[in-house]
């Protein structure tokens, strides 16, 4: 009789992430960019398993790539070193340490696409435009599955999308409003520090201020904020499943002839506000005093 498949523990998605880690670095003259974004993406029954220590596990997680990048850059110079093996040239240089950290999030598998027992993980690399050809920055996408026998990997470039166009006033950092929601990875509270602001699911070809974990049914930008010089402030839906605001829904984006999702026409935010996301996210608005 074939043996129990036994739920990924955190050793194992460390060990998956390590080997994303070594294989994924990309040399540049002077250092050596790390993947610096990861989710891992397990069976519904195994996440629910563990979702109970899911912030000490990405704690942990985070930690141990520091410690890899430690070891990485203390060898690096010795012959035979990993680094060196894994870049050829007589002296690797230096792997930098992301400066905002590590990114690492934990999610169960919505799509049906794993086992129980296996492993998805979707590390990214922003990479800089090609000298040679002056084009755009890209992002350098691997997704893995780890199952009990082996490893494949698929790997994508895309190019990053230009931020929110600024606007005036952005320059000043004062606290516009907060907003706070639970979501798949605990509590949170994000002040907004500028005019514009885009929330969603984000993703690797998506741009957006706050990166919610959360259902497939909030869309990868879900809404956008935007504050007037006057201190009101406006909400737009950019979404598939809709947006409502106290309990009222937002005109919906809809497909444009070209089939294209265009947004729907934008409407007053009230200082205090309850933003709900397709019916399985809330997030709560308040403008700041000096807003």
């Amino acid at each position: 009789m074939a043996g129990a498949v036994k739920v990924p523990s955190g050793v194992t998605i460390w060990n998956a992430m390590r080997d994303e880690l070594l294989m994924n670095v990309y040399q540049l003259p002077f250092t050596t960019l790390p993947p610096t974004i990861y989710h891992v993406y397990l069976h519904p029954n195994d996440f629910e398993r563990i979702e109970g220590i899911i912030p000490r596990i990405v704690s942990e997680l985070q930690k141990a790539l520091t410690e890899e990048v430690r070891k990485m850059n203390e060898g690096r110079a010795r012959a035979g070193g990993m680094l060196s093996r894994l870049i050829e040239q007589p002296e690797a240089s230096p792997v930098e340490l992301p400066p905002a950290g590590w990114d690492v999030h934990l999610h169960a598998d919505r799509n049906d696409e794993l086992k129980p027992g296996d492993l998805g993980i979707e590390s990214m690399l922003p990479l800089p435009a090609p000298v040679e050809f002056g084009g755009p920055p890209t992002t350098r996408i691997v997704r893995s599955v780890v199952t009990g026998t082996g490893r494949s990997s698929t790997t994508i470039e895309v190019q990053q999308p230009a931020p929110l166009p600024r606007v005036a006033g952005d320059l000043n950092t004062a606290e516009r409003a907060s907003l706070r929601y639970d979501d798949e990875q605990g509590a949170h509270v994000f002040s907004m520090r500028k005019d514009t602001l885009s929330v969603g699911r984000g993703g690797s070809s998506v741009w957006v201020d706050i990166q919610v974990v959360t259902s497939p049914r909030v869309s990868r930008e879900h809404f956008r904020i935007r504050r007037l010089p006057s201190a009101e402030f406006l909400i737009q839906d950019f979404s598939t499943w809709g947006t409502s605001v106290n309990g009222a829904p937002l005109p919906a984006a809809a497909p444009a002839p070209d089939g294209v999702l265009r947004p729907g026409a934008e409407r007053p935010l009230a200082p205090s506000s309850r933003i709900e996301l397709a019916g399985v996210l809330v997030i709560h608005f308040e403008a700041g005093r000096d807003a």
